[in-house]
């Protein structure tokens, strides 16, 4: 779906705007994610009728049946696992599952790059080794615990994950 060129430029034009938004305000609120939601499934089903209503409904799902483990372990907010969804409604299954992928990338190498910038070596083994704990604690026990990193510690702080799935999108897209 993501070959049509009114949604592609959607997919886009949300994305960006989450990039930005997250950046000043550092949430993603719901009238944004949810009414672009709902311009993506419109979209697809003006083209492809109910195929392209299915194939949107499916990518939402999909994009939000990614990110909701990672809601649910504390990773990442609300705004963005809505953001993902939204994604889906423009992309359909294929295209939310690579751009998710690359999102997760993107995450990632930002994600370990502004540690080693703020914190070095020291911040980025802490928070391998208190991931780590976590894991070794949920298998054991079922049940994911609260690890509080210390108050002064760079891997405590959230970046503006939108800019992520921002990126992650259009590196898809392009691909």
């Amino acid at each position: 779906m993501s070959t049509l060129p009114f949604i592609t430029i959607g997919a886009v034009l949300f994305v960006a705007v989450v990039a930005i938004v997250d950046l000043r305000s550092h949430r993603i609120p719901n009238a944004l994610t949810v009414s672009m939601a709902l311009i993506g499934l419109t979209a697809n089903g003006l083209i492809g009728g109910t195929d392209g209503v299915l194939e949107a409904s499916g990518g939402l799902l999909v994009g939000l049946g990614v990110f909701l483990p990672f809601f649910l372990m504390g990773g990442f907010g609300g705004g963005d696992v809505k953001a993902m969804a939204a994604t889906g409604a423009f992309l359909g299954v294929k295209g939310v599952l690579m751009a998710a992928a690359f999102t997760l990338v993107a995450g990632a190498v930002a994600g370990v790059i502004l540690l080693m910038i703020s914190g070095g070596g020291t911040a980025l083994l802490a928070l391998v080794q208190r991931w780590m704990l976590r894991l070794f604690v949920m298998c054991a026990t079922r049940s994911a615990p609260d690890l509080v990193p210390p108050a002064n510690d760079p891997a405590a702080r959230r970046f503006p994950y939108g800019v992520a799935i921002a990126c992650g999108t259009l590196i898809s897209l392009a691909w």
